[in-house]
């Protein structure tokens, strides 16, 4: 007690109270969020005007009018999209649906065209991906400007000139910056759930390489491009992946996008071949006589695509090989001559087990197609007679499973959670299983 009456004392001589603050949790599921500082900022550096680039003349951009379906528009256009280019290396579906519209562009046509889930995905996590740009680099920029109208309809498509020469190339971006040094930056926004992309992003932020995964790949190609089409030196490629969003700067290399426009210029002498070919075809003039469905015609020009030398050459093309002269990489210096000899040796010997290894690989997935093709048809019969709920772990007897079709190898999409036995057992009576369709206990 004199301990107390002696401080009271003390606050009463002094005449001020000296207020000790503590911060008390609130209970769970009533929390008090503090409101953050991050909105205010996020609205000061995010312009509400889809302004165009500085630099580029009308006649290096086109104009999208904001009442008009932006396919149709961009239909007419006579470019081929950036994002559209990494086809032409990788080659695939994507290489042959390319030119199969790049000829029927001669021909007045296109392909119908239906956005996909994941394209109305990337359409809708754009606006949070400006948010989350601003939010994680907001200190760096001074406005950020969307290349959109207000209605979200994109505004510019820019073709700017390389030296005297137009490009074949145009890119609709999705927004560009200025950053507090004065420089213009590029802010391409991607959205993605594959973990073979978060690992291709992980390694080009720490090696530069950007050839580990043809998708990352594809995008990189998409950023040089844009840098081509707008004269800019610096491309974010902001993921919105995983738990935290990842950004990947993009220097431009104008070697690079020369070599990618060579491709570029070879795919459209081949459409323009092809084209030629098409208009001399006896089939194609028995159409045009009878008022040809478009379907059929559209069939045709597929066919003589699929049988070009580019895209043949497409699906054997070795983009890897090709485009790695262009991955950053230290010379590794060796002292002496019989050193050097000796590392030439084992790198070669290396190389040459790993082609030994993917051969051996590939006998065993020949002989593996059988036995994962029954795999599937039983795991098929089960899930027919018996909806199992997804991610359940069930008992039967001696065996304890969950089932999880978004597996990639068809074994681990009916899994065991026991060792496998070496017998198995059909269950007559599967009362004790739980269904998608019925009440758990």
């Amino acid at each position: 007690m004199n301990n107390v009456s002696e401080k009271n004392q003390n606050i009463q001589n002094n005449g001020d109270i000296n207020m000790k603050h503590v911060e008390q949790q609130s209970f769970i599921g009533c929390e008090v969020f503090e409101e953050k500082s991050s909105p205010v900022k996020e609205k000061s550096k995010l312009s509400k005007i889809g302004k165009k680039l500085p630099g580029i003349s009308s006649q290096e951009c086109f104009r999208f009018n904001r009442n008009i379906d932006f396919s149709l528009q961009r239909n007419k256009l006579d470019k081929y999209g950036a994002s559209e280019v990494g086809n032409v290396l990788i080659g695939g579906a994507g290489l042959k649906d390319l030119m199969i519209n790049r000829v029927l562009k001669y021909f007045g046509m296109s392909m119908s065209f239906e956005e996909n889930l994941y394209m109305l995905k990337g359409k809708e996590l754009e606006n949070l991906g400006f948010r989350e740009f601003v939010k994680a680099y907001g200190d760096d920029i001074v406005v950020l400007y969307k290349n959109k109208y207000a209605n979200g309809v994109d505004k510019y498509n820019y073709f700017k000139k390389m030296g005297v020469s137009e490009t074949l190339v145009g890119s609709t971006i999705d927004g560009w910056f200025i950053n507090i040094y004065g420089d213009l930056e590029l802010l391409e926004i991607k959205s993605s759930d594959s973990t073979y992309m978060s690992s291709a992003i992980e390694e080009y932020n720490k090696n530069g390489n950007f050839l580990s995964s043809k998708y990352f790949f594809k995008y990189y190609v998409q950023a040089q491009m844009q840098l081509a089409c707008t004269g800019l030196e610096n491309c974010n490629l902001f993921f919105l992946i995983d738990a935290a969003p990842v950004n990947c700067k993009i220097k431009r290399n104008d070697a690079l996008i020369s070599k990618v426009l060579e491709f570029v210029l070879k795919c459209e002498q081949e459409v323009f071949n092809l084209r030629n070919e098409i208009v001399k075809n006896d089939q194609f003039k028995l159409l045009r006589s009878n008022n040809h469905d478009n379907d059929a015609f559209i069939k045709l020009v597929e066919e003589f695509v699929v049988n070009s030398d580019f895209y043949q050459s497409g699906v054997e093309f070795d983009w890897v090989k090709e485009f790695v002269e262009y991955v950053e990489c230290i010379d590794l210096e060796i002292k002496t001559d019989d050193d050097a000899a000796n590392l030439e040796c084992n790198l070669i010997e290396i190389d040459n087990l790993k082609v030994e290894l993917n051969k051996i690989q590939n006998e065993n997935k020949k002989r593996e197609k059988p036995i994962k093709d029954l795999l599937k048809i039983k795991i098929d019969k089960i899930l027919e007679k018996y909806p199992l709920i997804v991610h359940a772990n069930y008992r039967f007897k001696e065996f304890v499973f969950n089932y999880d079709p978004k597996k990639r190898a068809i074994s681990d999409r009916f899994k065991g959670l026991l060792p496998t036995s070496s017998k198995v057992f059909l269950p007559r009576n599967m009362s004790n299983i739980a269904y998608a369709n019925s009440v758990p206990f």
